[in-house]
């Protein structure tokens, strides 16, 4: 009988709509039978309700209740103190949120054999099984609440969310180191720099060594008959009119060297009409106030050379050049390191013609000023 009872209970709980279960009689469903009435009796209401309970196997409700969450707020102040300041910040949030908790019981259909406490009052009595189970179903039945504290948590969402925030603050400590470049002031009022630089003031920015300029001029400048409103200017002391004039113009030696002879015969490298207002191995010293000027003023040109000697850092030669188109040739010299070093003097190649002042003798000095006249052939001092 045992087996039959326990085949109804996926009958018996199918009827369930309500955690509890109603008391129907008369018209609401319930047949007030002598099934029911043996149930419902005062004096076993208590072991009919037990055993109903088994009968129909109804759950229990089972609540759960989560440990209380924490949270965890860090705050980190780094300060580091050198010759810079930088204060860090580190907030961290954590944020902690749970799963809701799932009902951990289901009513199910099972088909195995179950042990069920019957009261004897029921073993007594030969009552069909829809019979008891339609009576149980009409008892109002508490279900029974089962209250545990979670051991363990469910999955846990966290998010982190770490922020820095640095200042730096840098004492800039700017020092100013002034040099000191000797040079000497220029003559010309308005010059204009020959190369290499915007600024006459300015140091030249490299070395300069064997190098020649081509400058065009508003008129033509006129030396021993040959005219032309181009001049050409060598750092090694030399001058030229005309760019068809030919020859390797850096040379600087005459006399016995193998390179020329004595002027006006030699050297062959020299332009056919050459101004030497001071011929010899000169210099313009990267980093150092000097290079060729000019500046033109009416029907003349004036050119200022503050140069070294070859291997000299010094301002060693300064003095100006003027050409004219009158066939002269103005030479003022303001300082001279060493006269023997040099040729001072003009020539006319083809047509075997020179005026010479200075040939590696002591004839130039500060202070000196030379007009040439090419065409009486003859050098003044004025």
């Amino acid at each position: 009988m045992l087996v039959s009872l326990v085949s109804l209970l996926a009958l018996g709980a199918s009827s369930l709509a309500h955690p509890l279960l109603e008391d129907r009689t008369g018209s609401s469903g319930c047949n007030a039978d002598n099934v029911l009435r043996l149930l419902r009796a005062t004096q076993r209401l208590d072991d009919s309700i037990a055993f109903c309970s088994q009968f129909l196997d109804l759950p229990a409700v089972t609540q759960t209740v989560p440990p209380a969450p924490t949270a965890t707020a860090v705050v980190t102040l780094t300060e580091f103190r050198t010759t810079t300041v930088t204060e860090t910040f580190v907030i961290t949030e954590t944020d902690v949120e749970f799963e809701k908790l799932k009902k951990r019981c289901t009513s199910t259909t099972t088909t195995s054999t179950k042990s069920i406490s019957t009261p004897g009052y029921i073993l007594s009595t030969s009552i069909d099984p829809s019979r008891l189970s339609s009576a149980c179903n009409c008892l109002t039945i508490p279900l029974t609440t089962l209250t545990v504290t979670a051991t363990d948590l469910p999955e846990t969402l966290t998010s982190s969310v770490s922020e820095t925030e640095t200042e730096t603050v840098t004492e800039w400590i700017l020092t100013t180191e002034t040099a000191t470049i000797t040079a000497p002031s220029l003559v010309l009022t308005s010059p204009t720099p020959v190369c290499c630089r915007g600024d006459v003031n300015s140091p030249a920015p490299f070395d300069v060594d064997d190098a020649y300029y081509r400058i065009e001029i508003p008129f033509e400048a006129e030396v021993y008959g040959l005219k032309s409103n181009l001049v050409f200017a060598s750092v090694n002391g030399l001058i030229w009119l005309d760019e068809y004039s030919q020859g390797n113009y850096w040379y600087y030696h005459t006399d016995d060297d193998s390179n020329g002879g004595p002027l006006p015969l030699g050297p062959d490298e020299l332009p056919d009409v050459a101004i030497l207002p001071f011929w010899s191995d000169l210099f313009i010293n990267g980093g150092k106030v000097q290079g060729i000027y000019y500046e033109i003023s009416g029907d003349s040109i004036t050119l200022e050379y503050i140069v070294s000697a070859y291997d000299s850092t010094e301002n060693d030669y300064h003095f100006t050049v003027t050409l004219s188109n009158n066939n002269k040739v103005t030479i003022t010299y303001y300082h001279v390191e060493n006269s023997e070093d040099g040729t001072v003097a003009i020539q006319k190649k083809s047509s075997d013609t020179a005026i010479v002042w200075s040939r590696h003798d002591n004839n130039v000095a500060a202070g000196l000023t030379l007009e040439f006249d090419t065409t009486a052939g003859i050098v003044n001092i004025i």
